[in-house]
């Protein structure tokens, strides 16, 4: 995912890039999609998993948003947990894509 990537890269920049929240806002937006389609779609097998790492995709999505929704410099400020519930949102995308 390029937004991850470019998110990633923008809170290492000592500046951040003006771009930064419209790619917060895709992640946030790509990973309402992902639990909406997915929450009656998953593996009958997986399901409890499945159901486990939508909720932590949509934690993550809404520690993103509060973020983003503070004021300005929030983003920087935080760097920490936007990094932290960026990669949680990575490796939980990358868990479900190996769910059978």
């Amino acid at each position: 995912m390029v937004a991850i990537q470019n998110v990633v890269n923008g809170i290492r920049s000592p500046t951040p890039p003006p771009t930064l929240g419209e790619n917060i806002t895709q992640i946030i937006t790509i990973v309402a999609s992902i639990v909406a389609v997915c929450k009656d779609n998953l593996p009958p097998n997986s399901v409890q998993q499945g159901r486990e790492h939508l909720k932590q995709l949509s934690d993550n999505a809404n520690k993103l948003s509060e973020l983003q929704g503070g004021p300005p410099d929030t983003i920087m400020k935080e760097s920490r947990q936007v990094a932290k519930s960026i990669f949680a949102i990575a490796n939980i995308m990358k868990s479900l894509g190996k769910m059978t």
